[in-house]
């Protein structure tokens, strides 16, 4: 067993409950769980993955929102029906709670590696860029990662989410 599929098979209990708490159909679970697990050892043939669990959460809401929005178009509206396409409130305000956990959990990190964290992550700023910038190695920069990874993972259990680097990718 890879150390992925390894550090996959110890998550799989947080894995499902983070799936089961997104999804308005829980009785899809379990297909969305294998499809994402099948995502991520795909991955994991064509790179190295850093942190295999927090890539599965986020490929994890991938296949959540796909699923919703093909669910969305296979479902014919009333032509009078009208729709709301915000968030419900209750979502709202586990979003809120969960965004702040996340920040007070970023701002546990060292200062060097929250500030690489958040250059990588929220800036969407290269390892190159970083390097040069903070006058670190890339390797250096890397490693900030890999133990932020780490550290947000630990300090958050089920609550995390890698939304906070949304539109960045969290493995190489």
């Amino acid at each position: 067993m890879t150390d992925a599929a390894s550090q996959l098979s110890a998550g799989l209990g947080r894995l499902r409950s983070y799936v089961r708490k997104r999804m308005r159909d829980p009785g899809g679970m379990e297909d969305v769980v294998q499809e994402t697990l099948v995502r991520v050892i795909e991955q994991q043939r064509r790179q190295v993955i850093e942190q295999p669990l927090a890539y599965a959460f986020r490929v994890a809401d991938s296949v959540i929102m796909a699923g919703a929005r093909k669910a969305a178009r296979e479902t014919e509206l009333d032509e009078f029906e009208l729709v709301c396409n915000l968030p419900l409130a209750d979502e709202v305000l586990d979003y809120r709670q969960r965004l702040g956990r996340f920040e007070a959990a970023l701002e546990r990190l060292t200062p060097q590696r929250r500030t690489v964290f958040r250059m990588r992550h929220i800036d969407g700023r290269s390892r190159q860029d970083i390097a040069a910038e903070m006058n670190l190695t890339v390797e250096a920069v890397k490693k900030h990662l890999v133990r932020a990874m780490a550290d947000l993972t630990l300090s958050l259990g089920d609550d995390w989410a890698p939304e906070a680097g949304a539109g960045t990718n969290h493995h190489g």
